[in-house]
Formats: C-alpha cells, structure tokens, sequence
C-alpha cells in the first residue's frame, strides 16, 4: 500500500470535528501521515489519533464565537440575522488566517489531499486556483446538504421540497433572492476576504454552492433516504453514511439505569452540545410536559452542571450530564432534541423516532428533512410550550409509523460504511493527483 499524506482541516466546533477526528484516526490506522488543523481546544484529541497537531492561530480562531458564547442563544441572533453573523465572525471571516497558514502547513508537508468539514472555508483560495497547483481536494459534508437546487428551496429557509412546476418556480424565485437580495452582503463579504487570501482567488454564482462545485470530492455524511432528491446534484457529491460516536470506553451506570427496562416508554430529551446554555428552552420544559405521563425521561444537559436542577424534577426524570447514546438510545422510544445533525444520526441509526424543535445554526433544516423523512415531527420552534411537545411525544408513541420509518433509515445506514467508503475515495483521488502531477512534470520538462 502507498503511503499518503493528508490535512485535515475542520471548524471550531464537535459536531465538524469529532468526524474527521475518527477519519483521521483510521488513516493513520492504515499508516499514512496526517496533520490535523484546527483549534487549540481539540489538541489532546488530535495528538490521541496519532496525528500530528498543528492549532489555528488566535487571530481567527473562532471557537469561543461559536461554542463558549451564551449571546449566540439569544433570539437576537437567531434567523437570517444570526446566520450572517456567523458566517461573517465564525466561518468566511478567518479564510485569510485560515489559508495563509494551511499554505505553510503543505509548505514543509508535501500533502497529498487536504479533507476539510462542509464550513471550513479556509481551502476555497486553493480550490480556485490552477488544479495542478494543489493537492486532491476532499469535503465532508457534516451539516443538511446546503447547496442550492431547482428542486429545493433555499437552505435556511426549512422549507418542504418539490419537483413539480409550482415549486421549481418558487424554488427558482426564492434561490435566487437569497443569492442577490438577503444574502448579497455575505456574497460581497465572502468575495473581499477570498481575494485578500490570494488575489486570484475569485468565484461567480453563490456562494454556498462553492465546495461541491471545486472540491474533486463531496462526501455527504448521512444516508440517501434523509437528504432531499435533487435532480440536479453536483456529480461531486456521494452520500456515505454518518460517522457514528464510537462506543464508549467506560461508563459507570447511574442508579437508575435498571429503570430503562422496567416497560414504561423511555423519553429522551438533550440540547446536544452547542446550544446549551439556556436549558429552560426545550429540555426543562420537556420534563415539565411529560411529568405525568407514564414514561421514564432520561435528560442529559451536554456540559452544564445538571445538580442545580435536580431540585424539584418530576419523579419521572432522570438528569445527567453525559450519557453515552451507543448505550441509551438502544433503550430510547422517542428522543425529544434541538436538532443537531451528529445526535439526529445517531438516533436514527438506532431506529428511534424523534421530535425536533431547533431554530439556530441549521438545526431548522434538520427538523425538516426529520419532517420530510417521516421519522419523526419537526416543533417548528426553537422555544415550544410544554403542550406542544407532550403532544407531539404521544403521537409519536402512538403511532408506529414514525418508529418504521426510524428503523427504514436505520436499515440503510447499518449497510452503510463511512470511514472505508471515504478512505476508499481519498485513494482514488490521490492516485488520480499523481497523474496530474506527472502530466505537470513532463509538461514542465
């Protein structure tokens, strides 16, 4: 087997990261050489892969933006406007920074192929340059496929999908509003600071749309059967399956773990590990909802301290701060959640139907494709009332419909094998680079 070198470059946050964490430990599994770029806070995860870590410089490093940041919360910056916020602050803002060092790291490391999550731009000024100026160029899609289509509308918007002649009109009109209306400013933005990266640096047409169209691989991280059909989809694009949380290591069970197969349903409910920081937003007020109902409700707050609210939970409640879901969700009737890509797959591949109620980030557009699927019912808030979400968990209760669809998909991701189907595409694409380099050789001779 050749040897080949890789970067890895991802965004500050774990749902973009823990991903190509896994990938980059498989790489070096089958022994190739991997540099991993990012922020200094994942450092001792990277260097436990085996890679070699290389942090994000101060000066754009945007971690503390997007995950240490309560103000991000706020309903002020939900919507279009908290969307632009963060693509000018967390995700085009450090392309300069981002791409000035990616030059040094290939530089003293002759890379075969830079893999880069779905909204790690820093590679765009590569990407748009002369191909044989570059290594392979990978994208691992770790949020809902964004880019626009004739079949969809805008990503965003969360809105249902259509094919028909109606709907392509709407989607035609409302994508290209988006492109030249709501979003021109971030077009503008994106187009200064790629040409500050490098002068050369220039892209038409939208921005979103940019990775699957100049990356020579887009390796979408879920199955077929919860992404939208697109007529036109870039030819770049391949559905793997989700890179599932690998089991975990050691895990002391609470008290309370016998509960889970005492017959009584088991309920669910996390805001995942982004937006965390106000818990009354949908996990307090879903231990309020089902207090009594008959069900065991298992609530996990994903990093806060869960013992100051502990005081004055229903009997039904169980709190935690972690409980790893390769050993809960195997339990799990129904996962009330925020809509986080990673935990939706993840229930998902357990078979568990869910009820989705996120407005921030692209959590709307989770709970839509949730909708959309069938697996589950998509809240349509961010902030919803303790009837709307008993409701919602009855039904899903009651009605089988949701569980089958769950455990259709959860069918199609079991046959699915991320890591080696992705691994398998990077040698493809390293082998087809070599050819470009010899070509650029002898042309150069």
């Amino acid at each position: 087997m050749v040897t080949r070198r890789f970067v890895l470059c991802t965004t500050p946050a774990q749902g973009h990261t823990s991903p190509l964490l896994a990938l980059a430990g498989r790489l070096i599994g089958e022994g190739h050489d991997v540099v991993f770029f990012t922020t200094e806070h994942y450092r001792s995860r990277v260097e436990a892969t085996g890679a070699r870590f290389v942090p994000f410089a101060a000066e754009y490093d945007a971690h503390d933006l997007m995950v240490a940041n309560p103000e991000r919360e706020s309903s002020s910056k939900r919507g279009v406007r908290g969307v632009k916020d963060d693509l000018r602050r967390i995700f085009i803002g450090p392309i300069p920074g981002q791409y000035r060092d990616l030059s040094r790291i290939l530089e003293g490391f002759a890379a075969d192929c830079i893999v880069v999550d779905s909204m790690f731009f820093g590679a765009l000024p590569l990407a748009l340059g002369p191909r044989s100026g570059r290594p392979a160029l990978a994208c691992v899609g770790t949020m809902p496929y964004p880019s626009n289509s004739r079949d969809t509308a805008p990503f965003g918007v969360a809105f249902q999908p259509g094919a028909g002649p109606l709907r392509r009109v709407r989607n035609a009109t409302m994508n290209w509003a988006t492109e030249h209306f709501v979003l021109s400013d971030i077009q503008r933005f994106a187009r200064r600071r790629l040409a500050e990266a490098a002068s050369a640096a220039r892209f038409s047409g939208y921005f979103i749309d940019l990775q699957p169209k100049v990356a020579d691989a887009f390796l979408q991280e879920t199955v077929a059967g919860f992404e939208y059909p697109r007529s036109d989809l870039a030819p770049t694009v391949r559905f793997v399956g989700p890179i599932l949380t690998p089991p975990a290591p050691s895990f002391e069970e609470p008290s309370w773990w016998p509960e889970l197969g005492a017959g009584r349903p088991v309920v669910h409910v996390t805001q995942g590990t982004l937006d965390n920081a106000d818990l009354g937003r949908l996990l307090l007020v879903t231990t309020r909802a089902l207090a009594g109902d008959d069900v065991l409700v298992v609530a996990t707050t994903g990093g806060p301290d869960p013992e100051p609210l502990r005081r004055g939970l229903p009997a039904n409640v169980r709190l935690e701060r972690f409980v790893p879901h390769d050993l809960l969700l195997p339990h799990v009737d129904v996962m009330v959640t925020n809509g986080g890509y990673g935990g939706v797959q993840q229930a998902l591949a357990n078979g568990v139907p869910l009820v989705v109620a996120g407005d921030s980030e692209d959590k709307p557009e989770v709970a839509a494709r949730v909708q959309w699927s069938g697996t589950g019912i998509n809240l349509h808030t961010g902030r919803p009332s303790p009837a709307m979400v008993a409701r919602a968990v009855r039904r899903v209760l009651s009605r089988s419909s949701y569980r089958q669809r769950a455990q259709g998909l959860q069918a199609e991701i079991a046959a699915s094998d991320p890591l080696r189907t992705i691994t398998g595409v990077l040698d493809e694409l390293c082998t087809a680079n070599d050819a470009v380099r010899r070509a650029d050789r002898a042309e150069s001779a």
